[in-house]
Formats: C-alpha cells, structure tokens, sequence
C-alpha cells in the first residue's frame, strides 16, 4: 500500500537528514524517532500516516541510518541527537511538538523533554531501551567494518535474533535497507552509529549533562505514556514493577507484539497514541 507523503533534507552539524513528512499543518505536530537495531523511518511510514489525519507527522532517518548521511567527525553523540531533532523542528517551523521515540530513541526523547520542555507538548516511548547505562551514551566505538552481506537472504538470516527487526522477515522492508556496493549488499547503517566520542572539535562537549536514565525520567514534566510489547525483551518484571512503583503517573500500555510495536502491532500502538494525544 502506498502512503501519501513528501520528503526533505536539513543540515544538522556535519551530517544531511532526510525525513518524511505526513499530513498538513493542524493539531499539535509529531515528532517520531526511529529505534537503533536496524530501523529507520521506512518503518515507521504507516503508523505516521495513520497519526497525520489532523496534523503534520514527520519522521527523520537518524544520522547514519537510512538516506540520512553519516557524520565525518563520528559525532553520534546525545548532544548531537538532540541537535538533529532541533534542525528538523526548525526545518519545519514548529514552536512544539508531541515526541515519539522508539528503541533507543528513548533516552534521546527523554533528554529532549528535560532539556527543552517548552518544545515537547507529550512524550511517548515505544518499547524504549529502559536500562541503558550512562556508558551506552558516553562511550567510544570508531572504526568498525561496514555491515555486507552476500545476499538478501543474507542480511535477513543475520537479523533473526530475539526480538527480530522486520528486516529478518519482511523481504521487501529487507531490500529497502540495503544499498549494492562491489562486495555484496551493504546495510544502511552506519557501523560507528554507537560512537559518543565525536573526533575533532566535537570532543570537548557534550554540552548537556549526560545524566542515568531514570533519573531523567523522573524530570520529565510535560505528560508521558510508554507503549510496549507483551513479549518484548526490553521490559522484563523488574523494569515493569521498577516504573510501577517510581513512576506511577506514566501509563502503560502493552500491545500484543515483540519489540518491533509498528511492525508488529501497528493497529493497536494508533489506537493507543490518537487516544493519549487526544485533544492535543
């Protein structure tokens, strides 16, 4: 099924983003960010057109994933995503925005609501990444080999982990993520993309404080919901029973999925999200 929408290109830093953008101006617009394992805005295409009835959605491909390119300086950094989803509210006018992030993107959307509370109308996290240590956020990893597979069916074997991206078992979604280089198929994915350290001038920041995730959390003021799968790998009893117990005015809804909520339960994560944003 085709869905209706445009693209664009902001410069953020030393990278060029691409984004899609769904809808036309109305309610309060909506920011989605794609997760790190692999995903960028393609998969993200039918939950955003669903969401832009009223509104304008726009999903980005994040810097080195997707036709977004990647940065010289390897400044993958908080700082440097936060930036990004700056540059790309700018690109689009926006004063506000609702922020949806999913995957990894949840540190990054919470550290934006913290940072620039005036700019987030709502927070949502699908299936967020809710125990990653500072160090996944600070650490340093340059110089990794780009991802090639001999085939499709390659690249599509390789993915079939716990809780799988589609790209393990949608062929289509798994040709769109690949690009023909001389020695097979190369995965869209910038093998540094886990770098924090930029390299050059970038060094001596950030220039936010990198603080623990559910610190951060708790200083999230502006309303919050996390979706997330019943059978997803990123929310085991622990973590349930943690956000019940400290962040007891965070709603939760639980899809019938694994980690990748839009892929796998995209129905239910609309209805969850138009029923949140309600009145927004």
């Amino acid at each position: 099924m085709a869905y209706e929408h445009r693209t664009g290109r902001v410069n953020s830093g030393d990278v060029s983003l691409f984004y899609r953008v769904f809808g036309k101006p109305g309610a309060t617009p909506i920011l989605i960010l794609h997760g790190s394992n692999y995903y960028d805005s393609v998969d993200w295409i039918e939950v955003a057109s669903a969401l832009a009835t009223d509104r304008e959605v726009v999903t980005p491909d994040r810097r080195g994933w997707g036709e977004s390119t990647r940065s010289p300086s390897k400044d993958n950094s908080l700082d440097a995503l936060i930036d990004d989803m700056l540059a790309v509210m700018r690109a689009m006018k926006w004063s506000k925005a609702i922020v949806m992030g999913h995957s990894g993107a949840g540190p990054t959307i919470i550290s934006f609501a913290v940072n620039f509370p005036q700019m987030t109308e709502k927070l949502i996290l699908v299936d967020s990444q809710m125990n990653r240590e500072e160090s996944a956020r600070t650490g340093k990893s340059v110089g990794n080999p780009p991802y090639i597979f001999e085939s499709v069916e390659a690249a599509m074997a390789k993915h079939k982990f716990s809780n799988p991206p589609r790209i393990s078992w949608d062929r289509k979604r798994a040709e769109q993520a690949l690009v023909k280089v001389e020695k097979g198929l190369m995965l869209k994915r910038d093998p540094d993309g886990s770098n924090r350290q930029p390299i050059g001038e970038g060094a001596s920041l950030p220039r936010r404080p990198v603080r623990e995730m559910w610190e951060e959390l708790a200083m999230v003021k502006v309303p919050t919901i996390i979706v997330h799968g019943n059978r997803s790998s990123r929310y085991p009893s622990a973590t349930v029973e943690r956000l019940a117990k400290n962040y007891p005015h965070i709603p939760r809804a639980v899809v019938d999925s694994e980690h990748d909520v839009a892929g796998q339960a995209p129905e239910a994560l609309i209805a969850h999200v138009r029923k949140f944003i309600a009145g927004s």
